[in-house]
């Protein structure tokens, strides 16, 4: 039955998910930016593609203080296609879409000194090309695919601060998904509370920050104070918080469209029948 106990079960559950991931996700983009993790990354990533030792290391820092990579000077955190390929021409001093572009282009970078940007230009160039459109689009191309290298390296980082934020939160604030989820499954007015709510967070996401209070969290310097009780099954309790921490590690975004699903499933309700259908002796 689409509006079981157990879609509401599933429903709170997948709420508590979404809201923890959402301030997990908050945490995890303040420490990013304190860190100047997206910025030292791109840093990182770019000069692996343009130095091997000493070489190149002349031609990356002319490139990466020029106006068009940081046209407000400080450590750039993104460059697009376009402005890294004005760049690291002008660096050569190559402009203009006139047939000698192409050779001044040619013997620029012949005169470049070692690098793996040297030898990247190098592949890039064509026999006969008399402009430098084809050469910008290919270089672009370039780029574009060697971000998407160093990308991956700056999603593997916010995965793993966010794992690490999400294990400090479960288990501080004892969002034990075991215990809650028997505790869910005992209270089946807490659970229509509980979806009403998700109801609401699923027209405004945010709101499922704010509907944390309801779980009654319990941080776990009151919970293990001398005038408290500590979980009776510690491993139950060490593995109920471990489960919500590979949940959040998930992310907002899979428990919204979880959540989102389960709510538009149990909003559709069996399907009545129709009048026209002949009834059943």
């Amino acid at each position: 039955m689409f509006g079981s106990h157990a879609l509401e079960t599933a429903i709170g559950m997948a709420f508590l998910f979404l809201g923890v991931s959402l301030i997990v996700t908050a945490i995890q983009e303040a420490v990013a930016s304190a860190l100047k993790l997206r910025a030292s990354t791109l840093v990182s990533g770019l000069k692996s593609m343009m130095v091997e030792g000493q070489n190149g290391v002349e031609f990356y820092n002319s490139l990466i203080k020029h106006p068009a990579v940081t046209p407000t000077g400080g450590t750039p955190s993104y460059i697009s296609a376009e402005q890294f390929s004005t760049a690291a021409l002008h660096v050569l001093n190559v402009t203009g879409q006139i047939p000698a572009a192409a050779v001044s282009l040619q013997t620029a970078v012949q005169g470049m000194k070692d690098s793996p940007f040297k030898k990247v230009m190098a592949s890039l160039l064509r026999e006969g090309e008399t402009g430098l459109d084809d050469f910008e689009t290919r270089l672009q191309h370039w780029f574009d695919q060697s971000m998407d290298r160093v990308s991956g390296i700056y999603k593997r980082f916010s995965q793993y601060i966010s794992l690490a934020i999400g294990a400090v939160l479960s288990f501080v604030f004892q969002i034990d998904a075991i215990a809650i989820v028997r505790g869910l499954w005992s209270e089946p007015d807490c659970c229509g509370t509980l979806t009403a709510a998700a109801e609401k967070a699923v027209a405004n996401e945010s709101s499922a920050m704010s509907g944390l209070a309801q779980f009654d969290l319990t941080p776990i310097w009151v919970q293990w104070a001398p005038s408290h009780t500590p979980p009776g099954d510690v491993t139950t309790w060490i593995i109920g918080c471990a489960i919500t921490t590979i949940a959040v590690s998930l992310g907002a975004p899979f428990w919204f469209d979880t959540l989102q699903n389960f709510v538009s499933l149990r909003g559709t309700g069996p399907e009545p029948q129709s009048s026209s259908s002949p009834a059943k002796n």
